[in-house]
């Protein structure tokens, strides 16, 4: 297959990734909503060792959010002649990450203080009612505004939406991003694995850790045309193989690892999550291949989640809180009830985001970049 020929599949199936953005988002969904019962998956031999585990393993879904976002973020810089230029792109960023987190955390406060009903919520798990425990005061009206700042000084992320923690990352990872798509997009293949290696060095159990996640990303975007030439010409059997691999390779922080960290270990969450992020970008590039995966992707009913997936990670949580406070025991089938009208609410709610903020204001970046940077 040529360049010209793979370029135009990876073109023509962009939406895959959307659809895999969103499943990811839907498995958060899910992991939120166990805790909620206190049905943890690293306790349920059902969710731990069967294929419900993935669809219920939030973390490893955001550990995919950051490779994702590292090879969506360099896709039309790397092989291109386009030119990366730092003021664009980073308005393209806030942009895209602040006008739906701004409403969201504004919704969530509105539930907070008018829906929210913390009397109901005894017979729920300890973790999710170590959210919303607080009053507005002085205190709390500080952290507030540090939160809607997003990327610091250090806040509680827990206060308001607790999913926000990912999004601090996303931004402070957005500030490096584009000089690592420069240095990827300048090296060979062997100067590329060196600097990712030093890079990887550097940042070792530190707080920037996630760096090497999305370096992952961005390095899969610039080989994406070999691997997936090669991956197209593979036996379909070592295929199904390699996906099988990639999927225990993603599921590792329920098969092989403890849930909470370790004293004894306390580098584990570093090899966890890189385990993750490589079943991640296996899956990724299996979605870009000719498979049967590829139709899958391309069904409806994913494309739309995809295309919510921003706006129903951000508010999915405030409204299983909510639901939980007003719903709690007072139904027969009170977890079903809760299940139905949180994720129904969710996805209403998240495609108005996205038609009235989402959208409009990608609109306005690609508006602002044109007159102001003449791209």
């Amino acid at each position: 297959m040529t360049n010209a020929a793979i370029k135009s599949q990876v073109s023509q199936r962009f939406q895959q990734l959307d659809s895999l953005r969103g499943i990811a988002a839907l498995c958060v969904f899910l992991s939120h909503y166990l805790l909620a019962f206190n049905i943890d998956a690293h306790s349920s031999w059902t969710l731990r060792f069967t294929p419900l585990g993935i669809i219920t393993n939030g973390r490893a879904a955001v550990m995919f959010f950051f490779v994702l976002s590292g090879f969506v973020l360099a896709l039309p810089f790397l092989n291109s002649n386009k030119p990366l230029k730092l003021l664009p792109f980073y308005l393209k960023r806030i942009l895209r990450i602040y006008p739906a987190y701004l409403a969201a955390i504004a919704f969530a406060l509105l539930l907070k203080t008018y829906l929210y009903q913390p009397v109901a919520m005894h017979s729920f798990s300890p973790w999710i009612n170590e959210f919303w425990a607080w009053h507005m005061d002085s205190k709390y009206a500080i952290e507030l505004i540090k939160t809607c700042l997003l990327i610091g000084p250090n806040f509680n992320g827990d206060l308001i939406d607790p999913v926000i923690w990912s999004l601090v990352v996303e931004m402070k990872m957005s500030l490096i991003i584009p000089f690592i798509i420069m240095l990827v997009n300048r090296c060979n293949w062997y100067l590329n694995l060196l600097f990712f290696l030093l890079v990887n060095v550097m940042i070792y159990n530190h707080t920037f850790g996630y760096l090497g996640i999305f370096y992952l990303g961005i390095l899969l975007a610039k080989y994406r045309y070999q691997v997936i030439d090669k991956l197209n010409n593979i036996h379909f059997g070592i295929m199904l193989l390699i996906g099988l691999v990639s999927i225990y390779l993603y599921n590792i922080s329920l098969l092989s690892f403890i849930p909470y960290g370790d004293k004894l270990h306390p580098f584990a969450f570093f090899w966890r999550d890189y385990t993750t992020a490589v079943g991640g970008c296996i899956i990724l590039i299996i979605s870009l291949c000719n498979t049967p995966l590829v139709s899958v992707l391309n069904a409806k009913p994913f494309v739309f989640l995809g295309r919510i997936s921003y706006s129903f990670y951000l508010l999915h949580l405030p409204i299983i809180i909510t639901v939980c406070s007003l719903v709690g025991s007072a139904l027969l089938y009170g977890q079903i009830a809760i299940l139905i009208l949180s994720i129904v609410l969710a996805f209403f709610l998240s495609y108005l985001s996205y038609l009235f903020i989402e959208v409009p204001f990608q609109k306005l970046a690609k508006q602002l970049v044109n007159k102001f940077f003449h791209q």
